[in-house]
C-alpha cells in the first residue's frame, strides 16, 4: 500500500450502550470477545495487514495510555496520540488527522473504530485498498456501509443513490442522506430496501480534502484546530492545545461533519464539489459495542435463547442471559429480553430498546451512580 497511507484507530471510547459489561475503567476496546485478545489488538492486526506499525495512530483518553501502550508494544510511542480533553469523535478524527498530516504532509487516513469483529480477512483488505486508493485520487470522503442483517434501531443509516465509479471490483456510491438511529417500523423498511446501508464508522479520505471540507463556514467551529495546524503548534506539550480542545463540542463525526458536508458548498473559490460517497462492504462485520451483536453471534437453543455464564430460563424465548459473576440469573416465561449481570451491576432490558441503554447510563450518572458507569 501506499507509504503515505496511514491508518487512525478510535481507542477513547467509554461504550455505555454495552453497559454494565463496558466501563470507564475498562472500556470495549479493552475486552477479549470470541478470541484470546482484545478487541482493540485485533483491530490494530487487521490495520498491520495493510499499513507498516509507524503507520498506524492508536487515539486515547489519558487514564487509558498505559492499557493502550501495554497491549500494542509494537506500535512506536509517538504514534499513541493523547486526546487533550474527553471529546466525541468529531473532536477525535480531526485532531488525528492534522497531527498525521504533520508528519507526513498529503496523508491518506483510514479511521477505524476499535470495537468491531470482522472477517475474513482478505475481504476486509481488499475493501479497504478500493476505498483508500479511490479516496487518495478524489476529492471526497469514503464511507464505509454494511448491509443490515437484521432490525436495528441503534445504527446510524446511510441512504446511498447510484453508482459513480468502481475502483478495483468494488462499487462506489454516492450518498444522498443520513438518517439517525430509526424506530423499528422505520428500521424495518430500511432491511427491506436495497438503497440503506448501516454506517459502520470507517472512513477514508486525503488530509487536503478533510481541510478543505473544514474550510466551509459551517464548520468554523473548528477553526481553534486548524489554526493550531497551520502554525505548527497542534499537539504540543504546552496549553494552547488543551484549552483550545476543551472548548471544542463534544460531537460525533457523522453529525458534525458528514451530514453537515451533505448540506453544504465549498466556499468560492474551491476547486469544486467535495463528494460524500460510500463503498458497500460484502464482509461479515459486527459492532461489538451493542448488545444485539452478543445475542446474533451467540449460539442459541430451540427457542432463540442466548445463555452464557450462570444463566437459566423456563419457557423463555429470544432472551440474552449472560451472568460473567459468581451470581445466578434466571427468567421463568419472558421472551425478546436481555438480562446483563456483570460484577457489581445488573440490566434488565428488552431487545428492541437497547439503544436507550446509552440514556440509562447518564441517568445512572444526574443521579448519583457514577461509580457503577
Amino acid at each position: 500500500m501506499n507509504k503515505n497511507f496511514h491508518a487512525l484507530i478510535l481507542a477513547g471510547g467509554i461504550g455505555t450502550r454495552l453497559w454494565p459489561k463496558s466501563r470507564r475503567h475498562r472500556p470495549k476496546q479493552f475486552l477479549k470477545i470470541q478470541s484470546e485478545v482484545t478487541l482493540l489488538v485485533r483491530t490494530v492486526e487487521r490495520a498491520e495487514a495493510l499499513f507498516p506499525s509507524e503507520n498506524i495512530w492508536i487515539l486515547c483518553k489519558s487514564y487509558h495510555l498505559r492499557e493502550v501502550a501495554s497491549q500494542l508494544p509494537d506500535i512506536p510511542a509517538e504514534n499513541i496520540i493523547v486526546e487533550p480533553s474527553p471529546k466525541g469523535t468529531a473532536a477525535a478524527v480531526i485532531y488525528g488527522s492534522l497531527l498525521i498530516d504533520k508528519r507526513s504532509p498529503g496523508s491518506t487516513v483510514a479511521v477505524f473504530p476499535s470495537d468491531h469483529l470482522i472477517r475474513p480477512l482478505e475481504e476486509f483488505k481488499k475493501t479497504m485498498e478500493a476505498g483508500m486508493e479511490w479516496a487518495s485520487q478524489n476529492p471526497a470522503i469514503v464511507i464505509y456501509g454494511i448491509r443490515p442483517r437484521r432490525v436495528e434501531t441503534s445504527y446510524g443509516y446511510i441512504e446511498a443513490g447510484s453508482t459513480v465509479d468502481q475502483c478495483k471490483g468494488h462499487q462506489c456510491m454516492e450518498v444522498t442522506a443520513f438518517h439517525e438511529k430509526p424506530d423499528r417500523k422505520t428500521a424495518s423498511a430500511y432491511l427491506g430496501s436495497k438503497r440503506f446501508l448501516w454506517n459502520s464508522g470507517m472512513l477514508s479520505f486525503s488530509t487536503p480534502v478533510l481541510k478543505e471540507a473544514l474550510s466551509m463556514d459551517a464548520f468554523s467551529i473548528w477553526s481553534p484546530l486548524m489554526e493550531l495546524a497551520e502554525t505548527g503548534d497542534l499537539g504540543a506539550s504546552g496549553s494552547s492545545t488543551r484549552r483550545r480542545y476543551a472548548r471544542l463540542p463534544d460531537d460525533a463525526f457523522d453529525t458534525a461533519v458528514l451530514e453537515k458536508m451533505a448540506r453544504c458548498k465549498p466556499p468560492n473559490g474551491s476547486a469544486g464539489n467535495l463528494a460524500l460517497v460510500v463503498f458497500p462492504c460484502s464482509f461479515d462485520w459486527h459492532d461489538m459495542g451493542v448488545w444485539e451483536s452478543y445475542y446474533e453471534l451467540s449460539p442459541k437453543d430451540e427457542n432463540g435463547n442466548a445463555l452464557g455464564g450462570n444463566a437459566v430460563e423456563l419457557d423463555c424465548k429470544g432472551m440474552l442471559m449472560i451472568s460473567e459473576g459468581p451470581g445466578l440469573v434466571a427468567a421463568v416465561g419472558l421472551s425478546d429480553i436481555v438480562v446483563v449481570a456483570e460484577g457489581d451491576a445488573v440490566l434488565v432490558c428488552p431487545r428492541d430498546q437497547l439503544d436507550r441503554v446509552r440514556d440509562l447510563v447518564e441517568e445512572l450518572r444526574n443521579k448519583g451512580y457514577e461509580r457503577y458507569t
